[in-house]
């Protein structure tokens, strides 16, 4: 597995959406934008139980982020393999959620956002890194 580089971790810690790609049983890429975690080495993303995304990762776990820079002249990369890996808790949820709306809006915005039941993680393991421009 590789590791993201002391530059790459600071750049995947800013408050960035991330483009995820998985396939559908068609083998055609199925893309959304995303708020993500970086958890030492690995991204994590809070995604429905059911959602295409879980049922695409269950079925192929080959899953793909595309991180851009602000201005979109650069980006990272992560190609990858995607497994479910729990569910989401309420701490998990508020440190998703703080890193882009800040720690002390976290908890209004999920009172505000409830979900019908936990969310699922899918916790993506890289297996190439590929960046251009990020720092």
């Amino acid at each position: 597995m590789p590791a993201f580089t002391d530059q790459q971790r600071a750049f995947l810690d800013g408050p960035r959406n991330a483009i995820v790609a998985t396939l559908g049983q068609d083998g055609i890429p199925s893309q959304s934008v995303v708020w993500y975690v970086r958890d030492g080495d690995t991204l994590w993303i809070s995604v429905r139980p059911d959602s295409v995304k879980a049922r695409h990762v269950q079925r192929d776990p080959r899953i793909s982020a595309l991180v851009l820079t602000d201005d979109g002249g650069g980006y990272l990369r992560v190609e990858g393999t995607g497994a479910i890996d729990g569910e989401v808790d309420t701490a998990a949820r508020r440190t998703l959620i703080s890193r882009y709306i800040g720690a002390d809006k976290a908890d209004d915005w999920m009172a505000g956002h409830p979900l019908p039941s936990p969310n699922a993680r899918i916790r993506i393991q890289p297996t190439r890194i590929a960046e251009h421009n990020i720092g």
